[in-house]
C-alpha cells in the first residue's frame, strides 16, 4: 500500500521465592508469562477496571480497518497523571495519553493525546500535540517534557527538543525549545531520548538516551543531567555499553524508596530483544554491572522492549513491558531487587508469529496512590519497505487477530493490594465525618494544592502537601473510634524529615508517641504498624533547615498520610 500522506515517524521481598504454579518457559530459555490469572498474588495486581479504548474514539463497530480506516496510525503510546487544580482549588489529575500516528520511520514525527479528567476511567477525543514522551511536573510548577530524536551538532554535542507549559487547566500550550546536550565520548549520528525524565530532590533533571561512539559503533544506554531547568545536559554516566554483537538502548529509570536510581534496559542483538537491569547508588553517575533481568519463581531469559518503570505513592515499584504481549511486575517493597507476580495484560495474537500484534510499547502513571493506568497499542505501526509502500508485516490485514488488525490505543487500571482497609480521608472529610485542625497552612498562588488538604489527596507530589514554617501540628478528628492497624506518612519528599505520631481516644490526653521518625528521607508512603483503637490522630513533624526559599529559612511538611483499619 504506498504512502500518500506525508506521515511522519515514530519509533519508534524476601530472596528464595517458590516457583509460582504454571511458570514455563519459551524454547531456548525465553519466559512465557501467565496469561490474564484468574486471581492476583498478595500484592498486586488487581484489576481494576474493565479494558477500554483510548483512541479511536468513540470506538469502532468493527475490529477490521477498511480503506483509509487503514491509515489512521496509532500507536507507542506514553500516558501521564499530573497534579491539578479545578474550580474552587479543588485537587485533580489529569491523564494524558499521547502516541505516534505516523509509520515506525525516522523522520519527523508526529502525535496526537487524548486527555481524562476521571483518573483515566473514560478518554476525551484525541488531537494534535508535540508531546512524544511522558511530561512530569517540576518542582519550579513547570511540565516538562523531551522529544525523542538526538541531532548531532558535533563531536561531543547534541540538540534535543524539550517541551514545557506552565498550566494544563485551559487546554495545552507547550513552549519548544532546544536543550544542548554534551558527552565526552566521540559521538556518531543517531540515538534518541527515551522513557519519562525523573527529577532528584536538589533539582536536577535526568533524562535517559541511548547514543553511538566511534570506538564501537553500536548504541550504549546512557544518562544526562541538567541542573538549569532543562536548558542543558551533561552526560552523567553510561547505564550499559554494548558488547560485541550486542547493544542496549531503550532504557527506564525511576527513583527507588531507598533513593537509589533502578534502570531496565533494552537488550538487543539476538534472536529476541530481552530485558537486563542495573542500579545506581549515587544519583546516576556509576552503575552496577548490568544483569538479564530475573522474575520471581522463573528461571528464564525476559523478553521485551520498551520498559517502563513507576513508583507508586504507596511505594510499590511497578515494571511494564512487552514483545511479545504487554505484561506488567511488582516489586512490592519498592527496592526493583525482585519482581514479583508477572502478567499478561493484552494481547492480540494471530496463531502464526508470537510477537505480531501489539507493539510492546506501554506507559504507566500513577492515578492515586495505589491505582495506576496502563496503556498499549493493538497493533505495532508499519514500517517502509524500500519501494516505499507500506511494511505491515507485524500486523497484517488478514484477519486472524485475537483483537482485529486496527492500529488502536488501549487502557487499563489496576489496583496494588494493601493489607487492610485503607480510609479515605479526604472522602471524609468531604462529608463531615472527618475533621482536621493544622497550623499547617502555608499557600502561595503559585502553589495552589499546599495547604492542609494537600497531605490527604493521594499524591506524593512535591508541592502537593500541608506546610508549616516550623514545627508542624496536623490532628485529624474522626466522628466515632476506629481500630487502626497502620498509618502510611510520606514527610518531605527527597529531603531527610523527622515527626511523631500520637493517638487520642478523646482528644485531650495523647501520652506517649505510637511512631518516632527521625531524619528519614521519603521518596513514597512509608508504613508503620499502630494496632490502636482511637478516634483523633495527631502528626508533629519537625523542622528542618534548607528549605525552599519561598517557605523560609525553616519548614517542616506533611506530604501525604494514609491511615488503614
Amino acid at each position: 500500500m504506498p504512502v500518500h500522506r506525508a506521515v511522519v515517524a515514530a519509533v519508534s521481598m524476601a530472596a528464595g521465592l517458590p516457583a509460582y504454579p504454571g511458570a514455563t518457559q519459551a524454547g531456548g530459555g525465553y519466559c512465557v508469562l501467565p496469561d490474564h490469572p484468574a486471581q492476583s498474588g498478595p500484592y498486586l495486581v488487581a484489576t481494576a477496571s474493565f479494558l477500554d479504548w483510548i483512541h479511536p474514539n468513540p470506538p469502532p463497530a468493527e475490529p477490521e480497518p477498511e480503506g483509509a480506516e487503514r491509515l489512521d496510525f496509532a500507536g507507542f503510546p506514553n500516558v501521564s497523571a499530573l497534579d491539578v487544580t479545578g474550580p474552587r482549588g479543588r485537587p485533580e489529575t489529569k491523564v494524558i495519553a499521547t502516541f505516534t500516528t505516523n509509520v515506525d520511520k525516522v523522520v519527523t514525527l508526529t502525535s496526537s493525546a487524548s486527555v481524562s479528567e476521571d483518573g483515566g476511567r473514560t478518554f476525551g477525543p484525541s488531537g494534535p500535540t508535540p508531546l512524544r514522551e511522558s511530561p512530569i511536573e517540576l518542582h519550579d510548577g513547570r511540565f516538562f517534557a523531551t522529544e525523542y530524536y538526538l541531532n548531532r551538532t558535533g563531536p561531543h554535542t547534541a540538540r534535543l527538543g524539550v517541551l514545557t507549559s506552565s498550566t494544563l487547566e485551559d487546554g495545552e500550550s507547550w513552549l519548544r525549545s532546544e536543550a544542548v546536550l554534551t558527552t565526552p565520548g566521540d559521538l556518531l549520528p543517531g540515538g534518541a531520548a527515551h522513557g519519562a525524565p525523573i527529577q532528584l530532590a536538589d533539582g536536577t533533571i535526568l533524562i535517559t538516551a541511548y547514543a553511538r561512539y566511534s570506538d564501537t559503533g553500536a548504541y550504549q544506554a546512557e544518562v544526562y543531567a541538567s541542573h538549569d531547568g532543562g536548558r542543558t545536559f551533561e552526560r552523567r554516566g553510561v547505564i550499559a555499553a554494548p558488547e560485541p554483537g550486542f547493544a542496549f538502548n531503550e532504557a527506564a529509570i525511576e527513583q527507588a524508596v531507598d533513593g537509589s536510581l533502578v534502570a531496565v534496559l533494552r537488550h538487543d542483538g539476538g534472536r529476541y530483544s530481552t530485558l537486563h537491569q542495573t542500579r545506581s547508588t549515587d544519583d546516576g553517575r556509576t552503575w552496577e554491572p548490568v544483569r538479564g533481568l530475573r522474575l520471581a519463581g522463573y528461571d528464564c531469559v525476559v523478553r521485551g522492549v520498551a520498559p517502563r518503570l513507576l513508583l507508586m505513592p504507596g511505594g510499590a515499584l511497578i515494571l511494564s513491558a512487552g514483545r511479545p504481549d504487554n505484561w506488567l511486575a511488582v516489586s512490592p517493597d519498592g527496592l526493583g531487587t525482585e519482581w514479583r507476580e508477572p502478567r499478561v495484560t493484552y494481547h492480540n495474537r494471530d496463531g502464526i508469529v508470537d510477537t505480531r500484534g501489539s507493539s510492546g510499547y506501554t506507559g504507566l502513571a500513577a492515578v492515586g496512590p495505589h491505582r495506576f493506568i496502563q496503556v498499549f497499542d493493538n497493533c505495532k505501526l508499519p514500517g517502509v519497505r524500500p519501494d516505499g509502500l507500506l511494511d505491515e508485516t507485524a500486523c497484517p490485514a488478514h484477519g486472524r487477530f485475537e483483537f482485529g488488525g486496527r492500529y488502536a490505543v488501549k487502557r487499563l487500571l489496576f489496583d496494588v493490594a494493601t493489607p487492610g482497609r485503607r480510609l479515605d480521608l479526604a472522602a471524609l472529610r468531604r462529608r463531615g465525618d472527618l475533621r482536621v485542625t493544622t497550623d499547617m497552612r502555608w499557600t502561595s498562588p503559585e502553589r495552589p494544592r499546599t495547604g492542609p488538604g494537600g497531605a490527604l489527596d493521594g499524591s506524593t507530589g512535591y508541592w502537593s502537601s500541608a506546610i508549616a514554617r516550623g514545627r508542624g501540628h496536623y490532628e485529624l478528628h474522626f466522628d466515632r473510634p476506629y481500630r487502626l492497624a497502620r498509618i502510611g506518612l510520606s514527610l518531605r519528599p527527597g529531603h531527610p524529615a523527622g515527626a511523631r505520631v500520637y493517638v487520642s481516644k478523646n482528644g485531650r490526653s495523647w501520652g506517649e508517641p505510637v511512631v518516632t521518625i527521625k531524619d528519614r528521607i521519603d521518596h513514597a508512603l512509608r508504613y508503620d504498624e499502630l494496632g490502636r483503637t482511637a478516634r483523633h490522630v495527631k502528626i508533629v513533624t519537625e523542622p528542618s533547615a534548607g528549605c525552599d526559599a519561598e517557605i523560609g529559612r525553616k519548614c517542616s511538611v506533611l506530604n501525604e498520610v494514609e491511615l488503614f483499619t
